[in-house]
């Protein structure tokens, strides 16, 4: 197995794992569905990997999408972070890749075949995400009815339940749904109209991860807090080198 240059711009489609820098994979906490990080999970996972456990039935590697050259985590928080906290500076991944909606729907949909239960609350964040995202049209550009949105799901929720949801969630979906079919029973079973996409940016992303350090900074020792700025002096100088820039009147915002 050899290390995967992770800078590059070629399209990556692979199936077998590569080792990966844990620094260049991108991690989206909003594509997190579940409520938190389950510390006895991260805790088992790093017991786990002290004694060499990785493949063969063990841990399998993380999965990451490839999106416009940035590789985003999609399946593997708990292993992510159990390394991490071992000290870690790689992991086996496997690269696929993917547009950003697609990434991001992978992710919501990583545990709802393995991992922990996912608790009711988490499911109902699979499924906004799957709408939002519009996993639920069709390429003709028609609406699933509740039934194929429950196939879609695995059947972890009931079309009901999805219809309630639809209601309380995207109720301008639900509302042309039931207006254009008569009732709200018989549009269980037909379709309506896109919901607007919620979209958090790349740029977003990134700024609030630098508030957040920010935050975490102040209670640090001088020595922690010294090790925390060459870090990020590193970082960035990696942004800067990541491609064009410039500097405008917006960048004194942020």
């Amino acid at each position: 197995m050899t290390e995967q240059n992770t800078h590059g711009t070629a399209s990556v489609a692979q199936h077998e794992p590569v080792r990966v820098k844990i620094a260049d994979i991108a991690i989206r906490d909003d594509w997190q569905v579940r409520n938190k990080i389950d510390d006895a999970t991260v805790n088992t996972y790093k017991n786990i990997y002290k004694n060499g456990g990785t493949g063969s039935g063990n841990l399998p590697p993380v999965k990451v999408a490839q999106v416009d050259g940035t590789l985003r985590l999609v399946d593997g928080w708990h292993r992510l972070r159990a390394l991490e906290l071992l000290g870690e500076s790689t992991v086996e991944a496997i690269i696929f890749t993917a547009t950003m909606r697609q990434a991001q729907y992978a992710a919501a949909t990583a545990n709802m075949a393995h991992g922990l239960p996912l608790k009711p609350s988490e499911v109902r964040r699979v499924f906004n995400v799957y709408v939002t995202t519009r996993q639920h049209i069709l390429p003709t550009g028609r609406i699933k009815s509740y039934r194929a949105m429950e196939e879609d799901l695995n059947h972890r929720v009931s079309y009901r339940t999805i219809n309630n949801w639809m209601k309380k969630d995207h109720p301008k979906v639900a509302l042309k749904m039931a207006e254009q079919y008569g009732d709200e029973d018989k549009a269980r079973f037909h379709d309506g109209g896109p919901p607007a996409l919620d979209f958090i940016s790349p740029l977003s992303a990134a700024i609030a991860s630098l508030d957040q350090a920010l935050a975490e900074a102040r209670p640090m020792s001088p020595e922690e807090r010294g090790h925390l700025i060459a870090h990020a002096k590193g970082i960035v100088a990696g942004i800067e080198g990541a491609g064009p820039w410039t500097v405008s009147e917006a960048n004194s915002d942020f």
